[in-house]
């Protein structure tokens, strides 16, 4: 059930990221076959994600303004962003002038999800230890 859940996610994130994705697409970024993805969306609708179909060969888009900003990155993602700033300056004039505010948008998100970690944690350790 954990690598459909995941699965699943990682489909909400395509559509979001490429509206108009066909199935085969998608199938080949999950690792698993197209009957499977018309599956999974059915099961996302049947959730009530608002994805579609735009017909044959136009792919899947969502209705509406639907968006989910699923950052879950793992550590070797975060060290990946952490990385590019190194290099970031040098880069820069090769780089569309939107880039650096779409980079500052997801490294915000990115230490957001860090500090609720940290957050998180600490009230765990904080429960776990005796009262005095």
């Amino acid at each position: 059930m954990t690598d459909r859940l995941i699965r699943l996610m990682r489909i909400i994130t395509l559509v979001q990221a490429r509206p108009g994705i066909l199935a085969r697409e998608l199938a080949e970024r999950c690792g698993t076959s197209e009957r499977t993805i018309y599956r999974d969306m059915d099961a996302l609708s049947a959730m009530h994600i608002p994805i579609t179909h735009q017909g044959r060969g136009r792919g899947y888009t969502f209705i509406g303004h639907f968006a989910m900003y699923p950052l879950g990155l793992t550590e070797d993602e975060v060290q990946a962003l952490f990385k590019l700033l190194s290099v970031l300056e040098d880069i820069k004039p090769m780089l569309p002038e939107e880039f650096e505010s779409a980079y500052e948008k997801v490294l915000a998100a990115v230490y957001k999800q860090t500090a609720e970690k940290a957050e998180f944690q600490a009230g765990d350790r904080d429960e776990s230890s005796p009262n005095l």
